[in-house]
């Protein structure tokens, strides 16, 4: 007897090693999950406490979801009169989720159209994760993104009628980028506006309300090619400084937010977040034919958010979408980028006790 107890805690401790190394690490537009625990709630499992007036939680339900969501990416080299933009080749991905107090995971799959074409524009390498702790009135996200493989957008720039003479777009896989963005948020009325809900999840926003928000962030970011970011043929129309083999820069700003979500018929909701702020950005450029310069500038970046759903006691989604924009200097910008992420949800809401093994898991 003492054996098979044994080997049930043996296999209970597996079962719940295997479900953690396979939970979702982070999440674009949540960045709720790192090994499966959603550190939203800072892992405490009590009900936050809420204006229920405005706001209707349910921590205590089993959230099992469709979801479908795409990240895309946009890398300008700023010239005069035109503008290079590279962007990688991402794709839209479907799968499926679930969520249970502080435990949340998704498994998803790359979707083989919507524009995701290798032949057409090349193969992009992608890493990102994200991760968000928040406890309300506070929300620190923090997210590393990195991309190799980049096409060009806009190829009449460098042949007109591009695709007349051309099969597939210019492609750069020398080109690569990395991003290490950490924002600080805080929230002035966390107990009558919910931040969850407009995400789509664990929260219903039952009222309209809204809130002003300040900021702080710091950037690091790492554009990279093996040769210059400008093709030779358009060099002409580019500063001399333009011609770019490495940028490192690191910006730190502040920024003041509005956010606002109308109620209409008690389910269906519209949520926006504004933040635009400033910045001071340290750069370093090195080209091809100068050596390595190092700039200070004032700047500005901006964040915007909005979401359009649906949300009750038993089913939940609608569509979620976010912008960022970043390295935005007021003069002589050599290269400015922006991410964009769009999140499409349906969900349903069970009542649900854990039983056997899963009733062991501290929390649950």
């Amino acid at each position: 007897m003492s054996c098979l107890r044994m080997g049930k805690v043996i296999l209970g401790r597996w079962l719940l090693l295997i479900l953690l190394m396979g939970s979702h690490i982070g999440s674009f537009g949540q960045g709720l999950s790192l090994l499966g625990i959603p550190l939203d709630t800072l892992l405490k499992t009590k009900i936050p406490r809420v204006d229920k007036a405005y706001i209707t939680t349910y921590y205590r339900q089993l959230h099992l979801y469709a979801v479908s969501d795409r990240q895309d990416y946009t890398l300008r080299v700023v010239g005069s009169p035109n503008t290079l933009v590279y962007r990688p080749n991402l794709a839209w991905s479907l799968g499926l989720g679930v969520n249970y107090k502080w435990f949340g995971t998704e498994i998803t799959v790359k979707l083989p159209f919507f524009g995701y074409n290798n032949d057409l524009r090349g193969k992009t390498k992608p890493f990102g994760v994200t991760i968000n702790l928040n406890n309300r009135r506070f929300w620190l996200s923090t997210q590393y993104q990195f991309y190799r493989g980049f096409y060009l957008s806009n190829p009449d720039i460098l042949q007109a009628n591009w695709f007349d003479h051309n099969s597939a777009y210019p492609y750069r896989n020398d080109l690569r980028s990395q991003t290490v963005s950490s924002r600080l948020l805080y929230q002035f009325n966390p107990l009558q506006l919910s931040t969850p809900a407009t995400l789509l999840q664990r929260e219903e926003q039952r009222k309209g309300a809204s809130s002003w928000n300040v900021g702080a962030s710091i950037t690091y970011q790492l554009i990279r090619a093996d040769s210059s970011l400008v093709p030779t043929a358009l060099q002409a129309d580019f500063r001399p400084e333009s011609n770019l083999l490495n940028l490192k820069s690191v910006a730190v700003g502040i920024d003041l937010g509005y956010s606002q979500t109308f109620v209409y018929r008690k389910h269906y909701f519209v949520s926006f977040t504004v933040r635009p702020g400033l910045t001071i950005m340290l750069q370093q450029s090195s080209g091809e034919t100068s050596g390595s310069e190092t700039h200070i500038q004032p700047g500005w970046e901006g964040i915007a958010s909005a979401t359009i759903g649906y949300s009750s006691s038993i089913f939940y989604g609608g569509l979620y979408g976010s912008t960022t924009l970043m390295n935005r200097t007021f003069s002589n910008g050599l290269i400015n980028t922006n991410t964009s992420y769009l999140r499409l949800v349906f969900g349903k809401r069970i009542r649900y006790r854990p039983k056997g093994i899963i009733k062991q898991v501290p929390g649950l």
